[in-house]
């Protein structure tokens, strides 16, 4: 009976730890700039997290990864110098080779060239014509660059792109931070639209919209609950210039080293990790509707297409997605 009697004490006592602590979390907020675009973190703890911290962690990720930075470890090794790869970049690489593998080249690191001509790089030239594009001068494919001994081995023609799985990266590169560091269990992240969400949010779940492509003043077009599950999202809508009238959207083809011309117009990922959710979804919208709709499926991926037929803009639901939706 006594030891019974300990049993009921012990539990109680945790029990009444557990809600005293959850009692006095608060919920903070960071919001902030980086990569070109915004960021934003919400999270219920016991204390408040110092923006300093956030922002020296996209400092890391941009003199790592960033196009735009002269002295980045990437731009170094475009402009065909010998680097020593930090931890970061190395991770995001040995990831694109394999979603590259996987996708079977749909999704290609190596198409920084193709993007700086069609104006979507750091150089922002803009080619006046279509048929200006002479695929034989460039160098493209995953099997042209290799990571060996910290080192990357690539031909000086062959120069690297990382922006279709680099916001997803920070995302996972902040979250580590927050649940290894400061033991948070109940947050969102987000930069430049991918996502990722842990815990419950006070057990209110957390309620994410995705945007509408067609129109982007009308609102979302879903609204999903998450708990501890990565979103991205790529699309035809966000980035685009028009040529005549021959809209040229920021997604390349690495097969034809063109811009993605296709029916599909936006790709939603729900997958573990942000970084593996944004390369899917660069894939597949260089895939197309029909060949990315077969790719969810075959490899059980959850996600949704928004796409146009016959002038009307339809979804498609891939594997569970419903499930997820508010």
């Amino acid at each position: 009976m006594i030891l019974v009697n300990r049993f009921l004490f012990s539990v109680l006592f945790l029990l009444t730890l557990f809600f005293s602590c959850n009692s006095n979390k608060k919920t903070y907020k960071i919001l902030g700039y980086a990569q070109g675009t915004t960021y934003q973190i919400k999270y219920h703890h016991l204390y408040e997290i110092d923006k300093f911290e956030i922002d020296s962690l996209l400092v890391l990720v941009d003199n790592s990864m960033s196009t735009y930075l002269d002295n980045s470890i990437i731009s170094l090794l475009n402009q065909g110098q010998e680097v020593d790869l930090d931890s970061l970049i190395t991770t995001v690489i040995k990831k694109s080779l394999l979603i590259c593998n996987e996708t079977d080249g749909m999704f290609d690191i190596t198409v920084a060239p193709i993007v700086n001509h069609w104006g979507f790089g750091p150089d922002k030239i803009k080619k006046m014509n279509l048929d200006s594009l002479i695929q034989p001068s460039f160098l493209v494919g995953c099997d042209k660059i290799l990571i060996s001994n910290g080192q990357i081995i690539k031909s000086d023609s062959v120069s690297i792109d990382l922006n279709g799985i680099a916001q997803g990266f920070s995302v996972d590169f902040i979250s580590n931070y927050l649940k290894k560091q400061h033991g948070i269990q109940d947050f969102m992240v987000e930069v430049g639209g991918e996502l990722r969400c842990v815990g419950n949010n006070l057990g209110n779940g957390w309620k994410i919209g995705i945007d509408s492509p067609t129109d982007l003043r009308s609102g979302f077009s879903f609204i999903v609950n998450l708990s501890d599950v990565s979103l991205a999202t790529s699309g035809s809508y966000r980035n685009y210039y028009y040529l005549d009238t021959i809209k040229i959207n920021h997604t390349i083809n690495p097969k034809t080293l063109q811009p993605a011309q296709n029916k599909l117009i936006s790709a939603t990922i729900l997958y573990s990790d942000c970084m593996s959710a944004d390369a899917y979804a660069t894939a597949c919208m260089s895939f197309g509707f029909e060949k990315a709709k077969k790719f969810l499926n075959d490899k059980e991926i959850t996600g949704c297409l928004i796409y146009v037929e016959d002038g009307d803009t339809l979804s498609y639901f891939s594997s569970k997605f419903s499930s997820f939706l508010h």
